[in-house]
């Protein structure tokens, strides 16, 4: 009982779909910061001749689910199979979600930290690992804590956790949600002025999920209604948000 994303949308075994727009080119990094390098790591999964086993850990709304729906994403590109779990929405299914595995290229367990502490799910999450390697099959993981100072896990799975690569992923600044939200207007086709950014900035929730969503609000209501974003007509479109 598992997600697999393909570009087959008929293989998904449960009523689980990726986010709209996470992909590689919609998470915002600065360059040459500690976030594009495990961006660019992600990336190589795809290009590389060998299985990897790598984790990402970071605070909440650091990206890591966008990143992790980033590569199911890419890998429905290059027709790669891949199999999404995430353990917040899976766990109350019990651990046989974690069976019937063997046929995908690429795993992606997201959020273990739902399920670390719970002996039974922490013994298949090992054996999980210990047939990802026998079978040269990709794995991918996600967890809020430093794996290498996880307490009052299993030793042994502690030990596999960091088999492979352990990355670390930031959340934005104060300074760069401003640009990581002009930055995804100007995919979209248009651009902010920086009079709106202020204005949305300084009145509304400035966590980066929020952020947007407004900026969806905006752009699909300026769609709709032919108009400019400018700070009235955001004021009047947010005036309930």
């Amino acid at each position: 009982m598992l997600s697999e994303y393909s570009t087959e949308p008929e293989q998904l075994t449960l009523n689980v779909k990726l986010r709209d727009g996470y992909i590689f080119n919609s998470y915002y990094v600065e360059p040459k910061s500690s976030n594009a390098e495990v961006v660019s790591l992600l990336q190589s999964i795809f290009t590389s001749t060998e299985t990897q086993q790598n984790i990402i850990w970071g605070e909440k709304l650091s990206g890591k689910t966008h990143l992790l729906q980033a590569c199911c994403a890419k890998a429905g590109e290059v027709h790669q199979s891949v199999s999404y779990i995430p353990l917040k929405t899976f766990k109350i299914y019990g651990t046989e979600v974690l069976e019937g595995i063997s046929q995908s290229k690429l795993l992606v367990i997201d959020d273990i930290d739902e399920v670390l502490g719970d002996k039974n799910w922490e013994e298949a999450l090992f054996n999980l690992i210990n047939i990802t390697r026998e079978n040269s099959q990709s794995l991918l993981l996600s967890a809020t804590e430093n794996p290498r100072k996880l307490k009052d896990v299993l030793p042994d799975l502690s030990s596999r956790l960091i088999w492979g690569g352990s990355y670390q992923l930031h959340a934005l600044t104060d300074e760069e949600k401003p640009k990581a939200l002009q930055a995804r207007a100007e995919q979209r086709g248009f651009k902010l002025k920086d009079n709106v950014i202020e204005y949305v900035y300084r009145r509304y929730p400035r966590d980066i999920e929020s952020l947007m969503e407004i900026l969806n609000k905006l752009d699909e209501e300026s769609f709709r209604q032919k108009a400019l974003i400018t700070v009235p007509f955001a004021k009047q479109i947010l005036e309930d948000f």
